[in-house]
């Protein structure tokens, strides 16, 4: 996983973006005011489970279900990279 914030925010945001089917949403834009609901917050993890150095990080169920929890509390990509660095030590 890459270990610069605003880098990995920003891909998160642009999977954010590919799940919603619209442009990549900015690092403080909710998740869920933007289009999401829960099906398809499963799917952004599934697919950020995908990119390179997330899937040993997040390939556990474990993992997965805290940054699903994460996900729901704060929907943002700043939060969510916060969380997945939290998750990761």
């Amino acid at each position: 996983m890459n270990n610069d914030p605003a880098e990995l925010s920003a891909r998160i945001g642009r999977v954010m973006g590919e799940v919603l089917v619209r442009e990549p949403l900015g690092a403080d834009e909710d998740f869920f005011k933007s289009g999401g609901d829960s099906l398809r917050a499963v799917e952004m993890l599934q697919r950020l489970a995908r990119l390179d150095g997330w899937a040993d990080r997040l390939g556990t169920p474990e993992t997965q279900a805290r940054l699903l929890e994460e996900v729901f509390e704060v929907a943002t990509p700043r939060a969510l990279a916060a969380a997945a660095y939290a998750s990761a030590s």
